[in-house]
């Protein structure tokens, strides 16, 4: 009897020390949650990924037979535009002397002078120096396809806008064709390979004669 006396008194002890069941729950005001635990968090702010930047790139110049092929520059500047910016100056001078003596040449008129205005979404808008004297017919062809060509080397840039004076113009294709849309590297391909060569035409084929009567 004294045991299960003492073993009753122990499970009323026990419950008597228990966490208490009863009662609704309360909500916090949020003014009273410390260190602003209460309020939302912001969401995570997407990081831009690194800009891609080449150390070479190419200009392309004119060879024999008049078809534009690439050299490499090295180029500098701490962004892309910069970069291309690099590349049109050194495209603008010209062959290298070491260039020269392998007869390459430019179809860009002497102290042309280019720049790039606005880079976007891969399009680049690039200013010619309106007091160069533009070449005209062939050879304003060749010209664009210089800058055409060369400004797309850079990573990045796979479209050309041209601008004279502050004002978009429309550019010849290598058919002659006009155009104010952006121009492209595959616009100028044909450039880039010879010209198919005639075939010379063979002898004129005897003429039939008639058979002697018999």
């Amino acid at each position: 009897m004294r045991r299960a006396a003492a073993v009753l008194a122990a499970v009323l002890c026990a419950a008597g020390c228990g966490v208490p069941t009863g009662g609704e729950p309360s909500t916090i005001p949020a003014s009273d949650v410390p260190y602003g635990l209460a309020e939302p968090s912001a969401p995570p702010t997407a990081t831009a990924p690194p800009e891609v930047l080449a150390d070479t790139s190419e200009v392309y110049l004119l060879a024999a037979g008049d078809v534009l092929v690439p050299r490499g520059r090295e180029l500098d500047g701490s962004s892309r535009r910069e970069r291309l910016s690099d590349l049109l100056e050194q495209l603008a001078a010209g062959p290298t002397a070491a260039e020269r003596d392998e007869q390459l040449s430019t179809a860009l008129p002497p102290e042309v002078r280019l720049s790039v205005t606005a880079l976007d979404d891969g399009t680049a808008t690039i200013e010619m120096d309106a007091a160069a004297q533009a070449p005209s017919g062939i050879a304003s062809r060749r010209a664009v396809a210089q800058i055409v060509l060369s400004a797309t080397t850079v990573p990045g840039v796979r479209a050309v806008l041209l601008h004279l004076a502050g004002e978009p113009i429309e550019a010849p294709l290598p058919s002659g064709e006009l155009t104010g849309r952006p121009l492209t590297a595959e616009d100028y391909r044909p450039l880039t390979t010879p010209a198919p060569s005639a075939v010379p035409a063979g002898p004129p084929a005897p003429e039939a004669t008639a058979a002697p009567p018999s």
